[in-house]
Order: C-alpha cells, then structure tokens, then sequence
C-alpha cells in the first residue's frame, strides 16, 4: 500500500472516531491559577528550578486550599458526562459481583476439602464436596465470618484426618498469625473441646500430622510462659502428639529440645501413612536436617535422623519401604537419592536412582508406582516420570 493511501485510510479513520464520540460537557470555568515559587538546586554542575515545590508542603493551609479548589472543579466537570453515571453503576455491579473461587483442595475418602472464598465475606470458609464437578454437594464445616462477624478471625491453615471425620484447623486473630488448634467434626461442623494454643507464630509457621487411626495429631508447638524465658518464646519449635478427648496438658513431648533456636519445623506423612517426616530448618539459610519416624509402631517408635544440615538434603519423601532424597550435594543442579527403611541404612548407603543432568530438579513427588520429578529447564518447567527404582524415565509434559 503506498504511503498516499496510508495517509488517507488514517484520516478516515480518525474522522470515523471523532464521529462517534460523545460530547463533553466543556469546563465550567478557567483552571485555578498556581502562584510559582521559583527554587533553584545546583545538581552536577547544573542549575535546575522548581517553581511548584511549594506543593509539596502538603499540611500547608494555602496547599489545602489550592487542593480543595481543584478537586471542586475536577467534580464539577466530571460529574457533568454524560456516560458517568451508566459506568460507575457498571464498574460497581462488576466489582461487587459474588465470583466464589475454591482453593487448597486436599483429598479423602468419598469427599474433597476446600477453602472457599466468597465476597463480600471477609475470610474464606472451609467445606467439603463431593467432587470438583459437583458443587451444589458443597457443605460448609467452618465459617470464621460467623465466629467474629468483622473478619478478624483467620483460618492459617487446615488438615483433615486420614478418614475425613475430623479437620485440624489454626485458627489466628487480629492478622497476628499466632494460632491456636481447633478439631472440628467433619459432618457436624461442631468443634470438639480439644484446643492446643501456639501452634504456630508467624516467623516459622506451624504443622499438623494425623495419626493412621485419625484419632491422634502430632503437631508443632512453641513454648509457653513458665517454659522459656520471655526473649525465647517464640523461638525453639517443637513436636507434640496429641490423643482426641484429652486436655493439652497430657500431651506428650516428641521431638526438638535439640533443635536449634530457630528451626522451623515442617511434618508431612507419607503417601502410604505410615511414616511421619520431620524436616528441620536451620532458619532461612536453606539448611535442612530431616527425622523419620514409624507410625505403625505406635507410642513405642523413636525418630530416627536422616540427614544434617550439612548434608545438602533439601527434600524427602517416602514410598514402598523407602526414603527418597532430593539433593544438591556435589550437584548444584540437584539428583535424587534412594535409601532403604530398614533401620539401618544410613545417608551414606543411599543408591542414586535420578542423576544431576542439564536440568535443575526443583521437586519431587511419589505414588504407590512412580517417582515423578519436576524439573526447570532455563525458563520453561518439565515433568519426568520413573518407576520406583528410577527407570524407566520418560517426559510427562513441559510447560513454556
């Protein structure tokens, strides 16, 4: 197209858009004048002036008035469009439009957990439902709007029993982040008198795992007044097992005296539900030391240390009688480590199943079957799936 037929499309087409503009309504008056108080700074060698700094001075009353004046203006001639009133009601009819979303879906038998959030209720609910495609089976288990009607009631985070009878719930209020365990009954939606306090501080978090029989939780505690002194109080994390129908003051000490000051704590069962993790972090540095522990063996098992700090170990996970690591030692780019759980195996007899490739490994995750592995490669993120024993690999997927 020549640039003459350029010209003349584009002219067209701008008196096409001046056709269809609606007319505005001129301003009602000049604007209001602005003194200028000229300042000069001297910056490099160069001298720059600034004849409205005096605007800056915001608390002044002559800045006041200035303010005020514009802004009567600005509504005069704004609030005078002939369009403004159809698009504030239609931007106000979107934005308080009820859109419910559902988030953090954890699965059990017969029946889906999730966090429910649903403007213009403050915090978000936690229900049940049948499935993902069936929302009307929804049911709400806790609505922390209806225990404190202004929001300050928060849910940190929730794990239901391994039968789905019951939820562990952290519950926080003020934004604080400083939360105290709530069991509630799962059909009901009553809460059982079962509540443990500080489970968990902002600055590290807080953890709960369920017992197989969902009749006991071990769970992340920070100490209590009498316990520490005052400075140490929300510092040295450590686990507890709680039995369902028992004050907290039964409760029995695990793990953690010999923790550091500031390890962070995370549990996590074991797909199968017979092994407990414990992974410890030396703070934010990235160290981790991670501990095992035998569910089936009841009150009579013992941890078990699997790694240290220094041993470069940054994930663990376990399946089918053994732990599989994920670590960057002598690889910067991560390989994956099997180690028998026989109860004598250490670190160092742990076979590689997953070597360091070109790819930096970021996770893994294990079911009954497979071993899968995300890995990221420069930008995009691919999923690599292995038997057990870390054969058999093939790409599942790469996302851009």
């Amino acid at each position: 197209m020549s640039c003459r037929r350029l010209l003349k499309l584009r002219h067209l087409l701008t008196l096409t858009a001046l056709s269809i503009m609606p007319v505005f309504t001129p301003l009602a008056a000049e604007p209001n004048p602005v003194n200028k108080s000229p300042i000069s700074d001297v910056l490099h060698g160069v001298t720059v002036v600034d004849e409205f700094r005096w605007l800056e001075a915001s608390d002044e009353p002559a800045v006041k008035a200035w303010t005020v004046a514009q802004t009567k203006q600005a509504r005069t001639y704004l609030d005078a469009l002939p369009d403004r009133v159809g698009i504030e009601n239609r931007l106000t009819a979107l934005f308080g439009k009820v859109t419910p979303s559902y988030s953090g879906l954890v699965s059990r038998p017969g029946q889906l957990f999730a966090l429910k959030f649903q403007p213009p209720k403050q915090q978000r609910l936690l229900v049940t439902l049948a499935s993902a495609n069936d929302l009307e089976s929804e049911k709400i288990v806790l609505d922390p709007n209806a225990i404190e009607p202004a929001g300050q009631v928060a849910m940190d985070w929730f794990v239901p029993s391994p039968d789905g009878s019951f939820v562990a719930v952290c519950l926080s209020e003020h934004g604080s982040e400083e939360g105290t365990l709530h069991i509630y009954n799962t059909q009901t939606g009553l809460a059982l008198a079962d509540t443990i306090a500080r489970v968990q501080y902002p600055t590290g978090g807080g953890s709960v795992v369920w017992t197989p029989d969902s009749k006991s939780i071990f769970y992340t505690r920070y100490p209590r007044i009498g316990e520490r002194p005052e400075a140490d109080l929300n510092f040295y994390q450590q686990i507890y097992l709680h039995k369902l129908g028992t004050h907290d003051s039964a409760d029995i000490y695990s793990a953690g005296r010999d923790f550091p000051r500031i390890a962070e704590i995370d549990l996590q069962s074991s797909r199968d539900g017979r092994w407990l993790l414990a992974r410890v972090a030396n703070g934010d540095g990235g160290e981790y030391a991670h501990y095992v522990r035998d569910l089936n063996d009841g009150d009579r098992a013992i941890w078990r240390q699997i790694t240290r700090f220094e041993d470069s170990v940054k994930q663990v996970d376990a399946m089918g009688g053994a732990l599989y690591l994920r670590s960057v030692k002598d690889a910067p780019r991560g390989k994956i480590l099997r180690l028998p759980l026989d109860g004598r195996a250490e670190l160092k007899d742990a076979s590689l199943v997953v070597p360091e490739g070109d790819a930096v490994i970021e996770g893994i995750t294990l079911t009954p079957s497979f071993l899968y592995v995300l890995d990221l490669i420069g930008g995009p993120s691919r999923l690599r799936r292995f038997d057990l024993a870390g054969e058999n690999g093939r790409e599942i997927c790469c996302l851009k």
